[in-house]
Order: structure tokens, then sequence, then C-alpha cells
């Protein structure tokens, strides 16, 4: 019997899964063979450390980097059996990513998608995330970092924002700061946009800062925090290495900014990006406006924290990829989508020719990130003041915006 072929809009989503799938399991094979050690221990040796009482910050700019709330929220995973605690907890980042970049996904195709039956587009953009991602994001999944988990809770609180779902939204961005700190960026982003965020916010950021005061000894939780504070002023600033962030590429550039300097140019930069999201949520349909926060912040965590590392760029590629599949299947515009699959491609550099790595360390990825910037202040935030009053006005009329909210404006 020959079986049917696949949809168009199936395609990609199968072979990115397969993909992505065979992915985890060949870096589950290295671990199991000692070929390879994931960052889990990192987290699993805090965990450990802070329900014994004993310190969790070591010296030094590296080690444990979070806030006592993530060694909590760790438990789980950090008193299993060490193979099945690694490959639980990242069955569990890829499970949380990919559920937040299928409903940016969702957000971004309307519910009449051409050539895909009902509410089914969005799985075309999946599939194009999924494969433009899978070459620079296996190196976040083989570290294990909290960065997919971070990026999953972030996309998912920010549709929950575009859905009207207040109090889930503000859980879930409090609770991605909760496991690393930098998504507190875009909880305080959140709480200037959405006036109707912030009790929620509030309530939950103070909840998560409460919850390592739960220990068996509240005096050594606060004694924690103050370590934090020693902890992230040592590691802010790491200094020269191998980071991707704005300043480390301008110094390979033979550019190189003081740290008073940096600290301004990232203030400005926050500033630009509380501006340009405003423009946004004020102005753009909430599915749209959403997208579009979610881009400027990771473009924004990218370039702008000091410590961002190779494995970080997955974030950007996730995003970008479901940004090509809009382009695609949505705008019909190719030469765009294919841009943006090739720049997540060019993301892998470093594996293409040890002289091509050792020429582009530490700026190419910065420079792609800030050319991913422009695509998205230049393609996404409106430019127009009555861009808002203009889908207020097909409202009115009747007309089926649900597809024309995700159209550029102007």
């Amino acid at each position: 019997m020959v079986r049917p072929p696949l949809p168009s809009l199936a395609r990609p989503l199968v072979f990115g899964l397969a993909l992505w799938a065979i992915a985890l399991v060949a870096i589950e094979a290295q671990v199991i063979s000692g070929r390879f050690v994931s960052e889990f221990h990192i987290y699993a040796e805090a965990t450990w450390a802070w329900w014994r009482g004993a310190e969790i910050y070591e010296d030094g700019i590296n080690g444990f980097l979070y806030l006592p709330s993530s060694a909590v929220l760790f438990t789980p995973w950090a008193y299993l059996p060490p193979l099945l605690g690694d490959a639980l907890w990242r069955l569990s980042l890829l499970a949380v990513c990919w559920w937040g970049v299928a409903r940016l996904c969702r957000l971004l195709a309307p519910a009449d998608c051409p050539g895909a039956g009902p509410g089914a587009g969005w799985q075309r953009l999946f599939g194009v995330a999924l494969l433009a991602a899978l070459p620079i994001g296996v190196v976040d999944l083989r570290g294990a970092q909290t960065e997919f988990l971070m990026l999953g809770l972030m996309l998912a609180g920010l549709a929950d924002v575009a859905e009207g779902r207040w109090r889930r939204a503000a859980f879930l961005l409090v609770l991605a700061g909760a496991f690393k700190p930098q998504a507190l960026a875009l909880v305080m982003l959140a709480f200037a946009l959405w006036p109707r965020l912030r009790l929620s916010l509030a309530l939950w950021l103070a909840a998560a800062l409460a919850l390592p005061l739960a220990h068996w000894d509240p005096g050594y939780a606060l004694g924690e925090y103050g370590q934090l504070v020693r902890k992230t002023m040592s590691s802010a600033n790491p200094g020269g290495g191998v980071w991707h962030d704005f300043a480390n590429g301008l110094a390979t550039l033979g550019l190189p900014l003081d740290l008073m300097a940096q600290t301004v140019i990232r203030a400005l930069a926050g500033v630009a990006v509380l501006i340009l999201a405003r423009g946004a949520v004020s102005r753009l349909p909430a599915p749209k406006a959403a997208a579009t926060v979610a881009a400027l912040m990771v473009t924004y965590l990218l370039l702008f924290n000091p410590r961002t590392v190779l494995g970080h760029f997955g974030d950007m590629a996730l995003v970008a990829g479901a940004l090509a599949g809009w382009e695609f299947h949505i705008r019909r515009n190719r030469a765009l989508g294919w841009v943006l699959v090739l720049l997540c491609f060019a993301l892998t550099t470093h594996v293409w020719t040890r002289g091509l790595h050792m020429a582009t360390a530490t700026w190419f990825k910065p420079l792609l990130a800030c050319g991913f910037g422009l695509y998205v202040v230049v393609r996404w935030v409106p430019s127009r003041p009555d861009a808002g009053r203009q889908n207020a006005t097909q409202d009115m009329r009747g007309q089926d915006t649900r597809g024309d909210s995700l159209a550029i404006q102007g």
C-alpha cells in the first residue's frame, strides 16, 4: 500500500522534529560514554550545596551565576541519578523551548493560512524555525544551559500577554527570571509596557525572591543574596575571552571601550528597546506586538549581556527562523525568508574551518545579531503613528483582520 505524501506544511515540521531528536540522542550518547560533560553538574552541585547550607557561589567569574531561587527550582533534577538527571534536564529544556517557539508561531500564523487546514498554519512556521536553528541550536542543547528554558518561558509569557492571560503571563515571565536572571530584563520591560501586568508581576517577583527563605536556615539564605551581589559584580565584567557581546566584538576589532562607556551604551540601548517596544505595543495588534517585543529582547540580551557565549545564539536562530517562516508562508517574501535562514546558518562559522573561526571569533556573531535587530526594527516596528487607527478601522468594517494584523505597517 502506497502511503499518501505528507502535506506540505507538515514536511519541514516532521523533518525538524526528527533531526532535533537525532541530535538529542547523539548528545546523550556522548554524555553516557563520558566523552562530554554538560553544565548539568554546575546546577546540581549548587543545589546540593544549597540544601547543605554551604556556599553556592565560588570565587571568580565562573561557576553558578543565578539567583538562589534557581538552585531551589533545580532540586527535582539534582537528586536524580546523574545520567538520568542530565537526560531529563536536557529533555525539559527542549520541551519548554519548543512550547514557547510553537506559541510564537501561533501568534504569527493567521487562522486561515493559505494551503493549510484551519488553525494549522503555525506548523509551517514552527518547522522552518526548527530547521533553521538546528545547526547553532545543538550547541546550547549540548551544553544543557538554562538558555532554552528561559527562551521558552519568555515566549510563552509574551504569547499569554497577547491573548490576555495576564496572571499566567506574569508567572511565566518571572519564572524565566527565577531560573536565569537575564530574563528579569524582560520582566522590567513588561512592567513598563503593560499596566495590567504590573500587580501580578510584582507579586510573583516577590514570591520568587522569597522562595529561598523557605530554607531550613533563613539566615543562610539571606547571606547568599549578599554573596550573589558579590558574584554578580565580579562576573559582570569578565574581561577578555571568548565572549560574543558588542563590547568584546569591538575590542577584537581594535576598538576597546572602558567599563563606564560599556555601561552607558547598555543603558542607552535599553532605553531604545523600551521606546521601540512601546511604539509596537501602542500601535500594533497584540499578537504582532508581542512577537516584536520578543525579537527585540532576544537581540538586546545577545548584544548587551557581557557573558554572551556561542550557544546563546540558538535563541536568536529560533526566533529568526519563526520570522523566516512568516516571510515564506504569510508574507510570501521568499527573498527575506532566505536572508533570515542564511543568517541562522552563518552563526555556525565556528565549525566550517579553524581559520574562519579564528578570523571571525567574538565579532562576527554580534554583527549578525545587529543585522537581525535592524531587520526587526525596519520590518516589524511600526513607522506610522496612525498604524493602530488603521487596524481599528478595518475591524469596524468587519474584515477578517487576523491575517492583516500581522502585515507590516508602512
